[in-house]
């Protein structure tokens, strides 16, 4: 076999199609083909290659198994949405005959964007780019040297560096006829990916008029730079040549960068790599309390193991702030663009923010529409309400997922509510209040009721005790005799979730979610009426039972919705040991770093200090 051609393929229909109908008729038995379908989500098939699949892991990877697989003496690779020339194969063969190490042949781009053309018309033209896919290489000339798996980007220019296929030392021909043609615009490409700064791999730029023989520290993060990243220095004079083996060195020249190390360099585009997230929650303003908060606090607990979720806000208080940031990362006011697949915006009155992409956003309804004013934005693609009240309340054709809860069991004693005061969407909640409180006392039924609230009900009768705010009142909830909840109106109460779930029983109204929320009178709970003409006595009789609600049914219609969970790469919990590299003033930690001091900080943390180029993980 003399010819050995690898093409990683992941989704790359229909572009590989149209390069196996080309390379068809050029095909020998001198000739293999290998397509490395790399996790496909429809399998690649071929009658005139040999494909092997693997799970997804890049192109790097892809590569790696066919040089590992492969059989020719001499290795060319294609990328799956290039073309080549109708002569490709023949023209490669003919030059097999004569010998060489590394083979450069002609090449331009196809299609819309910016045309490039690189034409060897001599032996002394070389192409100066490092794509390994304008040459043919000698199989014995790459030995054991491999493509960099760490990389999900940029791997050729890592791979010319260690072959050495840009400079000197080994024996090159060349093909002066165009073979090879890149596809200028292709939706989703890895190139495409690498600019945006959506690969793990970026780009880093680094300006040194002279780098002088003594600047052996650059040289140490370079080097430690090259392991997951591409790295560029741009100098006029560089005294520590053992550097072009860690990056790519040049006269300085317009580039774009992810980011910018070093003296100050202005011919120079910054591209600020978004922000990428598995699934954001939305929210303009977090109050202290509330159902939507709660929502967002038992959404990010039930979750957190299984995705990257970070809560987006302009405003959120310091007691919210502390306990959801255990469970998911919190960017307030985003200052760059984020980039996640999933958004949930669960207040209908928040705008749609422009500063996020997902690949589908949902709008979550928590209400019912007891404001004629009030609508669902049309800019999802998918509404979910908490509860079927809500969703008929709304006339809408979204679906309904009842709330996510996460139970706690501890326990506690007394009569309790959780109810906003004022709450007009709750209609004559207070004045309820005001009265069971009075009924209760005239019947010489002793109580203790204990309403957290950020606001106070006035004058309130004997038993009766505002208690202020309180995020977690699961461990009071527990220990109730009953649950309180009067409104004329509710989505799906997340108090009487809790109280149900903690075997609590209920004194509600009869509103309409009440049966949704399973609620049965005299079973779990009492349904007392609007006007509150009812005999109190019957409250002493508290009903026992088991409550058999699960979250299996809600996480299962999350997980439809969000996607088969992938591999986290984000823990807020998360700690890391990193070791400053130079000095500076550390904001959060109020305090001066010295060189080599070590320390740990967040995941998050030490990514942006080791970005900035102020520190070194430890490994």
């Amino acid at each position: 076999m003399k010819l050995s051609i690898i093409i990683p393929c992941y989704n790359a229909e229909p572009y590989i199609n149209e390069l196996m109908d080309c390379l068809k008729p050029q095909l020998n038995e001198q000739v293999e083909i290998i397509v490395v379908d790399d996790g496909s989500k429809i399998p690649f098939e071929s009658d005139i290659a040999r494909v092997i699949r693997k799970e997804n892991g890049g192109a790097a990877s892809a590569r790696n198994v066919g040089l590992d697989n492969a059989k020719g003496k001499y290795i060319a690779f294609i990328d799956a949405d290039d073309l080549v020339s109708g002569d490709y194969v023949n023209k490669i063969l003919e030059k097999i005959e004569t010998g060489f190490d590394v083979c450069e042949f002609s090449w331009k781009t196809i299609g819309s964007g910016t045309f490039m053309d690189y034409k060897l018309r001599d032996a002394t033209d070389r192409l100066s780019n490092p794509s390994a896919c304008t040459r043919v290489f000698k199989r014995s000339y790459i030995g054991k040297t491999r493509f960099t798996e760490y990389k999900d980007a940029v791997e050729d220019e890592d791979f010319s560096r260690r072959l050495g296929y840009l400079g000197d030392g080994f024996k090159r021909e060349y093909i002066s006829d165009y073979l090879y043609f890149y596809r200028n615009y292709v939706e989703g490409s890895n190139t495409k990916r690498f600019k945006q700064g959506l690969t793990k791999t970026k780009r880093i730029t680094y300006y040194f008029d002279h780098v002088t023989a003594d600047m052996t520290d650059l040289l140490k993060e370079i080097k430690r730079e090259d392991k997951y990243n591409e790295v560029w220095l741009l100098t006029n004079r560089c005294d520590l040549p053992e550097l072009k083996r860690w990056c790519q060195i040049s006269k300085p020249f317009h580039i774009w960068t992810h980011f910018l190390r070093g003296e100050p360099y202005a011919d120079c585009e910054i591209i600020e790599p978004p922000i990428q997230i598995q699934v954001v929650i939305y929210i303009q303003y977090l109050h202290v309390i509330g159902g939507i908060e709660s929502f967002i606090y038992n959404f990010v607990r039930t979750f957190y193991k299984t995705y990257d979720i970070a809560l987006v806000v302009d405003t959120i208080s310091d007691t919210q702030f502390g306990r959801i940031s255990q469970y998911a990362r919190i960017i307030k006011k985003p200052q760059k663009m984020i980039k996640c697949d999933t958004m949930i915006i669960p207040r209908i009155l928040d705008d749609y923010p422009r500063f996020i992409e997902a690949r589908q956003t949902i709008r979550m309804v928590h209400a019912c529409r007891t404001n004629p004013k009030w609508y669902i934005p049309n800019d999802s693609d998918l509404v979910v309400h908490c509860s079927e009240v809500s969703r008929a309340s709304f006339n809408s054709d979204g679906i309904v997922i009842h709330n996510p809860f996460h139970t706690n069991k501890k326990k506690a004693l007394f009569l309790i509510s959780a109810t906003r005061i004022p709450a007009p969407d709750k209609g004559k909640n207070e004045w309820r209040m005001m009265k069971l409180a009075e009924m209760l006392n005239k019947a010489d039924i002793p109580f203790i009721w204990l309403n957290f609230s950020e606001g106070k009900l006035d004058k309130p009768p004997k038993g009766f005790y505002n208690m202020g705010i309180e995020t977690d009142i699961q461990p009071y909830i527990a220990k109730a005799d009953y649950l309180v909840q009067l409104s004329d109106s509710e989505g799906y109460s997340y108090s009487v979730l809790e109280a149900l779930t903690n075997n609590t029983p209920v004194i509600c109204t009869p509103f309409p979610s009440a049966a949704e929320s399973g609620i049965v009178d005299g079973e779990n709970g009492y349904i007392v009426p609007f006007d509150m003409n009812f005999d109190v006595n019957k409250l002493l009789k508290v009903p026992r039972f088991k409550d058999k609600h699960t979250n299996k049914e809600i996480i299962d219609s999350w997980e439809k919705i969000l996607g088969q969970p992938m591999p986290k790469v984000y823990d807020p919990q998360q700690k890391v040991k990193i070791r400053a590299t130079r000095e500076y003033t550390d904001v959060q930690m109020n305090m001066l770093i010295s060189p080599g001091m070590e320390y740990s900080v967040t995941l998050a943390r030490a990514n942006t200090i080791i970005n900035a180029g102020f520190a070194e993980r430890i490994e």
